[in-house]
Formats: C-alpha cells, sequence, structure tokens
C-alpha cells in the first residue's frame, strides 16, 4: 500500500526529467536551424531571431555573433518545471544552446 505512492511520485520525476532532455534536443535543433539562417542571411540576427520565434515564441533569448567570417548563435531557454506533484520540487531549467558556423555568401 505504502509503494504506490512512492512508484507514482518516482514515474512523474522520470517524465519531468524526460521532459527537460526533450526540450535540450530540441534547443538542439532550434540552434542549428537558426545558425544555418544566420550563416547565409545578409543580416545574422535578424535572420537567426525570427527562426527561434517561429520555433518557439518569444520566451527564448538568442543571441549572434558575426565576426565576417564565422558567426556564432547562442539560444537560452528556461523551462518550466511543472509536472503535477513533482514539479515544484524541481526548479526551473535554463536549457541554452551555441553552435559557430563559417559565413556563406547570402542566398538569393
Amino acid at each position: 500500500m505504502l509503494t504506490l505512492p512512492l512508484v507514482v511520485i518516482l514515474v512523474l520525476a522520470v517524465v519531468q526529467v524526460a521532459i527537460v532532455l526533450t526540450e535540450r534536443a530540441r534547443m538542439e535543433s532550434i540552434t542549428w536551424s537558426a545558425a544555418r539562417s544566420a550563416s547565409v542571411a545578409p543580416s545574422p540576427t535578424t535572420a537567426a531571431q525570427d527562426v527561434v520565434t517561429e520555433l518557439v515564441g518569444d520566451d527564448a533569448k538568442v543571441l549572434v555573433d558575426d565576426d565576417g567570417r564565422f558567426v556564432t548563435v547562442r539560444v537560452r531557454r528556461t523551462i518550466a518545471t511543472d509536472v503535477p506533484v513533482v514539479g515544484r520540487f524541481f526548479p526551473d531549467v535554463t536549457v541554452e544552446s551555441e553552435l559557430t558556423l563559417l559565413r556563406e555568401p547570402p542566398l538569393g
């Protein structure tokens, strides 16, 4: 009888960790898309911001560093830990991803 609540709490904690890991993988993909767009755009900052806004909305922070030869895109987002029961025991997690690509001639 006592083990059922513990098993439920453990399963919910695993679900919370899985959500965070899934978002981490998603942020890697979004960063790659933003960096690729920035590497071929005349305005890398605008291109990267547009891609991130389209994919995750306005709740992500995008930093772009363009030295003319390389473009580096950093995307940071805070993920709420809101799984029922266990979410309040986990602090919100900030996920950050960074990618540097060689600049290419603008498309079109």
